[in-house]
């Protein structure tokens, strides 16, 4: 059973796009370089 996600990688082909759509999931973005963007879960958390 999974009890929580640390990290995931997720490829995909338009990057701006998945930011949008990932923001209106109500995740935050954490961190965005040319061709990569972090996401906070649950920010703060840790385990």
């Amino acid at each position: 059973m999974i009890k929580g996600l640390y990290e995931a990688h997720l490829p995909v082909s338009n990057l701006e796009n998945s930011i949008v759509f990932y923001k209106k999931l109500g995740l935050e973005l954490a961190f965005k370089k040319e061709t990569l963007a972090f996401f906070w879960v649950v920010k703060g958390r840790v385990g």
